[in-house]
């Protein structure tokens, strides 16, 4: 007699759901191993067979969830971003452009400053991968916070928003990379950031006197 084999649709056969959790369960278990081998023997000096053994899964349970090694890198900046977008709006959505731009850039100061082997462990990495970074999605959200404001009349309508969102993006990437490239940690990462957004705002040239 032939053993049964539990289809989809079989009692004993795991739901779309349960194996969407275990799906996802891997790939985090992927991500945090990885991760903490990027700390312990830099990204260069891991391999994704080394991730493999570490996990204790194949190789190609691997490439399934990381179909390349930089794709951790890329997981770590979107997780980056998602818990800066939620600090972000906290404060509603009638906050000014300046506010959320400032809770995004310190939420980032944060993170990196509460993890700061990890994240100078990855951002060395980045520096390297100048795929990781092209097309920056931070650029296109920046422009989208700086559109907004455009509609409130915070900023000037004739300022290119695309323009003010690659700039601010890149100067968050400047600003890491300087952090990240010494020991100990050369300037105060939030302050430097929320800093930066208030430059980029609010010019370098004096301000006209209304009165004059």
């Amino acid at each position: 007699m032939t053993a049964h084999t539990p289809g989809p649709g079989d009692p004993g056969s795991p739901s779309p759901d349960r194996r969407a959790r275990q799906r996802e369960r891997r790939r985090a278990e992927l991500y945090d191993v990885a991760i903490g081998l990027f700390v312990e023997k830099t990204y260069e000096g891991t391999t994704m067979e080394d991730i493999a053994d570490r996990a204790d899964v194949a190789r190609a349970t691997v490439f399934n969830h990381f179909p390349r090694k930089a794709a951790f890198l890329q997981e770590w900046a979107t997780r980056r971003r998602e818990k800066a977008v939620r600090a972000a709006y906290e404060g509603g959505p009638e906050s000014s452009a300046r506010d959320v731009l400032v809770r995004y850039f310190t939420a980032m100061g944060e993170l990196s400053d509460a993890s700061r082997p990890e994240s100078v462990a990855v951002i060395i990495a980045s520096m390297t991968l100048t795929d990781v970074w092209r097309r920056s999605p931070l650029a296109v959200e920046f422009a989208g916070i700086v559109a907004l404001a455009q509609q409130r009349g915070e900023i000037d309508p004739a300022v290119n928003a695309a323009r003010v969102g690659l700039l601010l993006s890149s100067s968050y990437y400047v600003i890491l990379t300087a952090w990240a490239g010494e020991e100990p940690a050369p300037f105060d990462l939030t302050e430097e950031m929320a800093g930066t957004v208030d430059l980029i705002l609010n010019g370098v040239l004096p301000r006209a006197d209304p009165a004059g």
